[in-house]
């Protein structure tokens, strides 16, 4: 059966960056997508030309909005399939009742919205969203684009979860790809045993999973390096490093993503993130 992604826009510059990373990723996997809005405030009625707003018409702005950028990717991509939804309501409320398995394989989503709340961690939307779910999330940057996706990295800090995170991102690309075992720690001695943790999880993936080319990064916090003595820093500095294209985070009560997502510094990693962040919710 054909995959269905869920695709909510506001039609802002963030949103439609998340469109052409959809856009491109259907085309390559021969997707659906579901463009989907919530109507608010901005996207609901016309202004007239005096600047009042009209609320007689039958017709919001929205629905000629996403109906115009429906048909402007038909247009370029006659042969991909696209339908479209706009319904009153709050995103965070809405769309998680959507969310489901039933209808759709994922979601895609900018990091930021139409407000651009830099003060916010990714994204308050696209956070509350990745958390409500019951679907995987991939949250896209403002400057991300589409590229063959062959280096994926997986944050690790050893929980099961994290197998069913690999396997649920092997479900909707496959498994072509090379899969990068992350994890950063304080204590430089313990090195060898978290290697060889990581190779116990290299096994466990490529005998339930079928991923077999797997390798295994280990870095710790370097408190002598300036630039460099944050755990999101040292992740991102990994990303760089590896050519990572996605970055697989597992949302479970106590992984490391929450651990690190308290933390100030985490704006550095999530807030401005590198590459695409997929989420699953263990």
């Amino acid at each position: 059966m054909k995959k269905n992604i869920l695709l909510p826009v506001d039609f802002s510059a963030h949103s439609n960056n998340a469109v052409n990373y959809a856009v491109d990723l259907a085309l390559e996997k021969g997707y659906s997508i579901h463009l989907y809005h919530n109507y608010t405030s901005a996207s609901a009625v016309f202004e007239d030309e005096n600047g009042r707003n009209e609320t007689n018409s039958p017709t919001f702005k929205a629905d000629i909005l996403i109906k115009n950028l429906a048909e402007s990717i038909k247009l370029k991509h006659p042969t991909l399939e696209i339908t479209t939804q706009c319904e009153r309501g709050m995103i965070t409320e809405t769309l998680p009742e959507l969310a489901t398995p039933s209808r759709f394989d994922f979601v895609i989503m900018g990091t930021k919205g139409i407000t651009n709340d830099d003060s916010q961690l990714i994204g308050s939307t696209t956070y509350v969203i990745s958390k409500k779910a019951k679907i995987p999330v991939l949250a896209i940057p403002t400057e991300a684009s589409f590229t063959p996706i062959d280096k994926v990295g997986l944050l690790s800090n050893f929980k099961e979860e994290e197998v069913q995170t690999v396997q649920d991102f092997v479900n909707i690309i496959g498994k072509d790809f090379e899969l990068k075992l992350m994890h950063v720690h304080y204590d430089h001695s313990s090195e060898n045993r978290i290697e060889e943790k990581l190779e116990v999880w290299k096994y466990k993936i490529k005998k339930y999973i079928g991923v077999t080319n797997i390798a295994i990064e280990v870095d710790s916090i370097q408190g002598d390096i300036e630039d460099l003595d944050t755990v999101p820093e040292v992740i991102n500095e990994m990303i760089h490093e590896e050519k990572i294209k996605i970055l697989l985070v597992t949302r479970s009560r106590k992984s490391f993503f929450e651990r690190v997502f308290t933390r100030s510094v985490a704006k550095a990693l999530f807030s401005h993130p590198l590459v695409p962040i997929f989420f699953t919710k263990a």
